[in-house]
């Protein structure tokens, strides 16, 4: 008798507060999704949890990324010659050379936890980068004649654009809490197939999957910690041609840095080169020139070192060094 009460009141509380909650534009997202995850437990539907728990904590790179989740995105470069730095110039991938085409695209998948999103949407604007932008950036700076350079390339996009994100994701809530409300009273739980079956409705995601995927913020707000940029395209070799662009910038270090920066550059070729690879090791050494990065404090070295190191650890990850 006790456990039938308490589950009464549960599910009026869950289903009464999520509808009553949903409409108001200042409720927090993440606090509906996490009731999201204590209905789809309550009437056993796997479906409603896990959809719940990846926009909660970010999308895998296995996993398929909703429609709603695609952001529209412009190329953004800073290049230099030998009388002017010039800082975010709007191009487009045809004033690039062609080898870099097939690395550059005009959507991106943001798999991102939910309140990280929130977090980018405040911004005005906001870049993003990624290995093979980086490499598409390598190809096109080694195409330039002398005394130019390609100091960064990046994607940019609005902050209203992530919030338009987020009002979709609000609104496939709206939708699902209302088919689940339609014919089920407040007080009594809807079956766990009327719910698999609005979550497949409101929020399948068998459509258009982007492969894709933004990494890293231009500041010092990075996204998407557990969404791991596609490899697809990017070979080992490709990555090793990162590492070499690094090398070459690296006179623009000073002195002391520089040194450090050639070692850990000369021990990570040299554990990538090695006959039978160690992924373990590998790793670690790309853990050293990424902490390098940071300290550097040189933007187009950083950056270089970050697209290189990027693709290195997720080609280890994907295992290329096995």
């Amino acid at each position: 008798m006790g456990t039938t009460i308490y589950s009464a009141i549960v599910t009026e509380t869950l289903l009464r507060s999520l509808r009553e909650r949903l409409l108001d534009e200042s409720e927090p997202l993440a606090g509906l999704l996490r009731k999201c995850l204590l209905l789809g437990a309550e009437t056993g539907s796997t479906a409603l949890r896990d959809w719940a728990r990846k926009e909660l904590n970010g999308y895998g790179e296995d996993d398929e990324v909703p429609e709603y989740r695609k952001v529209g995105t412009v190329l953004s470069v800073d290049s230099m010659n030998a009388h002017a730095l010039t800082r975010g110039q709007i191009v487009d991938r045809i004033h690039m050379p062609s080898e870099c085409w097939d690395y550059v695209h005009d959507s991106l998948a943001l798999k991102q936890p939910i309140e990280e999103l929130e977090q980018l949407a405040a911004r005005e604007q906001v870049s993003f980068t990624n290995p093979r932008l980086a490499y598409a950036q390598a190809v096109w700076d080694r195409s330039l004649g002398e005394f130019q350079s390609i100091v960064s390339l990046s994607y940019v996009t609005s902050g209203s654009a992530l919030t338009g994100i987020l009002g979709q994701i609000r609104t496939q809530l709206v939708d699902l809490v209302a088919d689940l409300t339609a014919d089920t009273p407040l007080t009594a739980l809807p079956r766990k197939e009327q719910v698999d079956a609005a979550v497949q409705h409101r929020l399948g995601q068998g459509g258009d999957v982007y492969n894709t995927t933004i990494h890293q913020a231009d500041g010092p707000l990075a996204i998407g910690a557990k969404a791991k940029a596609s490899t697809e395209g990017l070979t080992v070799e490709d990555a090793m041609k990162l590492l070499d662009r690094v090398q070459q910038m690296a006179g623009e270090v000073e002195a002391g840095q520089r040194s450090e920066l050639m070692d850990a550059v000369a021990e990570l070729r040299g554990a990538i080169e090695q006959g039978s690879p160690d992924t373990g090791d590998v790793v670690k050494k790309v853990g050293r020139l990424r902490r390098l990065a940071d300290r550097i404090g040189v933007p187009s070295v950083s950056a270089a070192i970050g697209g290189a190191s990027q693709a290195l650890t997720e080609l280890a990850v994907n295992g290329a060094f096995n």
